[in-house]
C-alpha cells in the first residue's frame, strides 16, 4: 500500500488552527480582515485536522486487518474504479467551468469588479489548466 500522509496532513491543519488562533490573540483590537483572516484560518485548519484523522484512523484499521487492507489496495487499483474516478473528475471539471463562469458574470453584473475579475482570472487558470495537464500526460502516455 502507498505511503499514508494522514499524519501529516493532521500536522499541517493544527499549524494552520494554531496560526489562526495566534492571529486572534495578538490582533484581538483589530477588527475587520485581520478577524475575518483568523477565523477562516481556524476553520480551514479545523477541517484539515479532521481529514487528518480520518485518514489515521483509516490506517490504523487497515493495520489492524490485513484481509481488509488487500481488499482495499485492489479496490484502489482496479481499472473500473480508476476509470469511475475519471469520468467524475471530468464531469466535475466541468461543472466546476460553468460555475466559475456564472459566478464571475453575477460579480460583474452586480458591479462588484475587483471580485468579477479575480473569478475570471480563476476561470482561465481553471481552463488553462487542462490544456497544460493534456500535454503532459500525453507526454506520458
Amino acid at each position: 500500500m502507498k505511503k499514508n500522509l494522514g499524519s501529516y496532513v493532521f500536522y499541517l491543519g493544527l499549524g494552520v488552527f494554531v496560526i489562526g488562533i495566534i492571529l486572534q490573540i495578538f490582533g484581538a483590537d483589530n477588527e475587520g480582515t485581520m478577524e475575518s483572516l483568523s477565523n477562516v484560518l481556524k476553520g480551514f485548519g479545523a477541517g484539515i485536522i479532521a481529514v487528518g484523522v480520518a485518514n489515521i484512523i483509516r490506517k490504523k484499521l487497515l493495520e489492524k486487518n490485513p484481509q481488509k487492507a488487500k481488499l482495499y489496495e485492489i479496490n484502489e487499483n482496479d481499472e473500473r474504479n480508476i476509470r469511475i474516478r475519471e469520468k467524475a473528475g471530468c464531469a466535475t471539471w466541468y461543472s466546476t467551468v460553468f460555475i466559475l463562469a456564472a459566478i464571475s458574470m453575477t460579480f460583474v453584473v452586480l458591479d462588484y469588479h475587483v471580485p468579477g475579475y479575480i473569478s475570471i482570472g480563476a476561470l482561465f487558470i481553471h481552463v488553462g489548466s487542462m490544456f497544460v495537464y493534456m500535454y503532459i500526460y500525453n507526454k506520458k502516455i
